[in-house]
């Protein structure tokens, strides 16, 4: 998998996509990878509030 700094280059035209990548793809994974970071955030979320407490 891409890294986000690498992958965000690529679809801003940047940085050239590999031979076997297409800007389907590569949002595909943006978007996976977005939301995994909105899960996390979330998670962080709750655990503030609940040691809050």
């Amino acid at each position: 998998m891409t890294d986000l700094k690498t992958l965000r280059d690529k679809l801003n035209g940047s940085l050239p996509f590999a031979e076997d990548e297409n800007e389907e793809m590569l949002l595909e994974q943006w978007n996976q990878m977005h939301a995994e970071m909105e899960s996390l955030k979330a998670e962080d979320e709750r655990n503030y509030v609940e040691c809050r407490g």
